[in-house]
């Protein structure tokens, strides 16, 4: 059994595909693939549908369904349900940079496969997060770039086991550029603090992880 932290690398890459119903409501969601090219011993892929409804300019009430597959080498596979919803505040506007805060509550249910297939379990996860986005700047490209960052808090409301996967904090900060009016791309460095697995894997360890994200946005 290890103790020790582990450094990991990790590359992650997703596309946000977006529609407007109304002035109020909108379709917002997202689909990707995490681990596939800098890692080989595990692969994400998720989808995650979502709709968010306008209640001010400055408040939206979030929902959606997330379902993700881990594919884990020689340990089995773990296939994971995500009810949640969301409210987001954006405030206040200083200078054209926004501050936001968001809170976001899920659900989580994990069913285990492989060496783990008789094994299944339950989180009830709140997360919040601290963010801030920059105004364009007309440097660089066509359309000029912007950059946004955040500090995401995790935590259990209820888990039916002790030590998993969702004790942590992301630091996050991208840069990104419009390419059209429908396209656009950020480029993201995420730093995900150490974590405990007990009972999921078989060998419980802790892990400090350096993500680079790769995220595109379509609003049709």
């Amino acid at each position: 059994m290890r103790s020790d932290t582990d450094t990991e690398f990790e590359t992650w890459t997703d596309i946000t595909t977006i529609y407007d119903f109304t002035d109020r409501w909108q379709y917002n969601g997202d689909q990707g693939i995490r681990g596939v090219v800098s890692r080989n011993d595990f692969t994400i892929l998720y989808l995650r549908p979502s709709v968010h409804y306008r209640v001010k300019p400055w408040f939206t009430v979030h929902g959606g369904i997330g379902f993700f597959q881990t594919f884990i080498e020689d340990d089995g596979n773990i296939s994971e349900l995500r009810p949640w919803q969301g409210l987001q505040i954006v405030w206040p506007e200083i200078g054209g940079y926004a501050i936001s805060h968001y809170l976001h509550l899920e659900e989580r249910m994990l069913w285990l496969s492989g060496q783990r297939s008789d094994a299944d379990f339950f989180t009830l996860r709140s997360r919040y997060r601290l963010g801030v986005g920059s105004p364009t700047y007309k440097v660089l490209f066509k359309n000029g770039i912007f950059w946004n960052g955040s500090l995401e808090l995790f935590w259990d409301v209820e888990t039916s086991f002790a030590d998993n996967l969702v004790h942590r904090i992301r630091y996050d900060l991208g840069v990104g550029t419009h390419f059209s009016k429908a396209w656009r791309v950020e480029l993201h460095y995420v730093l995900q603090d150490g974590r405990v697995i007990d009972q999921v894997f078989q060998n419980p360890f802790s892990s400090e992880e350096h993500i680079l994200r790769l995220r595109l946005f379509y609003q049709f």
